[in-house]
């Protein structure tokens, strides 16, 4: 079974830009980056990289440039979904030798790894911050379910289906999240939908099947339910995923930054 790092929300930006005018997301990739590379010997082995959109901020091929060589430097197979800052045409340009997407339209794909077969799926409307599944890709997920046997499915969207109650952020998140779900809930194998969107962990259950959203590289937002909540987002925590899809096999989110240690008991 496979081994996935699971890094999400990297926002990218074209060469002395900022995210939001204020992150130097790009310096913090590759401090991303330096971590993981140190942390791989004690992490792995590891299958693939998986991530699950935004990769880039202002959806400039500088910003995609930028993020394939940040993560080509882990050497490891690279899978990616667009996000909603994302562009198709620019983020096919810059990986589509890493992922097999198609040529055209949304970029839907399957990747069987290490026994694990891997769907992506394409949430992006461009032009506006919230997602949605169209019919081409839903009926592409169920035609990989359908054809994927007895293997572990892992399926990727970067909008997930869940809701937070970060009322911000929810207000942009998967519109047809019912539609998902109907499909879900006629597969009986094992099965974990992986999304990230919303920069921090958040579990649920959609179709009997776990969902959960992966940490970002670059910032987060503060769990706060309250109506007069601030809009924004914060510095920290930054951080990432590992999944195991052998059976009993876990999805563990680690922070980038470690404390002192280990001290023993």
């Amino acid at each position: 079974m496979a081994r996935l790092l699971h890094l999400s929300d990297l926002h990218a930006v074209a060469v002395n830009m900022r995210a939001s005018e204020l992150l130097d997301s790009n310096a913090l990739l590759r401090t991303a980056i330096d971590a993981l590379s140190e942390r791989l010997p004690a992490i792995g082995p590891i299958d693939a990289v998986l991530v699950t959109g935004d990769i880039s901020d202002d959806g400039s091929a500088d910003s995609y440039a930028i993020a394939r060589a940040e993560l080509s430097r882990l050497g490891l197979p690279i899978f990616v979904i667009p996000g909603n800052h994302d562009r198709r045409a620019a983020l096919r340009e810059a990986f589509a030798d890493t992922t097999p997407m198609p040529d055209d339209g949304p970029l839907d794909w399957v990747a069987d790894v290490a026994g694990t077969r891997i769907v992506g799926l394409d949430t992006l409307v461009e032009g506006q911050g919230g997602g949605k599944l169209r019919a081409r890709s839903l009926d592409h997920l169920a035609q990989a379910l359908a054809q994927s046997k007895d293997q572990s499915v892992v399926i990727a969207l970067h909008h997930p289906p869940l809701r937070t109650g970060i009322r911000f952020m929810d207000a942009i998140g998967l519109e047809n999240a019912e539609a998902l779900e109907g499909i879900l809930r006629r597969h009986g194998g094992p099965l974990r939908v992986l999304a990230g969107h919303v920069h921090g962990v958040y579990h649920a259950m959609l179709g009997g099947h776990p969902v959960v959203t992966a940490p970002s590289t670059c910032s987060a937002f503060a769990f706060d339910r309250r109506r007069e909540a601030p809009v924004g987002f914060m510095l920290g925590p930054l951080g990432f995923a590992v999944l195991d899809t052998a059976p009993g096999g876990v999805w563990t989110a680690c922070p980038l930054a470690m404390g002192d240690g280990p001290y023993g008991f």
